[in-house]
């Protein structure tokens, strides 16, 4: 049930080797059900998390506006990472968009991680994957067009454009729903 897990750490550290005796004890898997939040803007994130199963999205209220900011399909992490490290409410929310199930990770885990050999390259490695995902949204966003950023999508998650409602990959792209409908027609034209 854990392989996902597994391979989520290889790709950072392949030479990287845990105690899986005293890390799966401490691991948890919750059901999140279609339309379910994980955790909710204002929380306190007490675990990051790994999708085993099915598609989540982070996203932010403004002005009573949804924005969307990741998609999390199968092996992706998720999370409020600076919510869960300094035990300050969440920025963001993130919610089920099909029926899905979410490794949690939680601080005594780290702490596993923490004090095992290569533990601290392996959190380090892995917070940095962190900072440029982000770096990449951040830019894109200032950079790229709507429609820019739905090639990148294309090239990169192409299986994740029949997964999502249109809405959330509007609100994802910065644009209206009807805006979306225009662009596609645009680019598949």
């Amino acid at each position: 049930m854990y392989e996902p897990f597994y391979e989520f750490i290889r790709q950072f550290l392949p030479e990287f080797k845990i105690d899986v005796t005293i890390v799966e004890p401490l691991l948890e898997s919750r059901k999140v059900y279609k339309g379910e939040f994980l955790f909710r803007e204002g929380d306190v994130c007490d675990f990051v998390g790994l999708t085993l199963k099915g598609c989540l999205r982070t996203f932010f209220l403004k002005d009573a506006k949804e924005f969307t900011l990741f998609f999390h399909s199968e092996h992706q992490p998720l999370g409020d990472y600076e919510s869960f490290s300094k035990q300050r409410p969440a920025c963001f929310s993130c919610q089920a968009i099909e029926d899905s199930e979410v490794l949690l990770i939680n601080h005594q885990v780290l702490q596993v991680f923490e004090v095992a050999p290569d533990g601290q390259k392996f959190l380090r490695l892995y917070a940095e994957s962190l900072a440029f995902m982000l770096r990449d949204k951040l830019l894109s966003l200032f950079k790229d067009t709507p429609e820019q950023r739905y090639l990148n999508l294309i090239q990169t998650e192409p299986l994740i454009l029949q997964r999502i409602p249109q809405y959330y990959l509007a609100s994802y792209l910065g644009i209206e729903p009807e805006s979306l409908s225009r662009l596609k027609r645009r680019v598949h034209h």
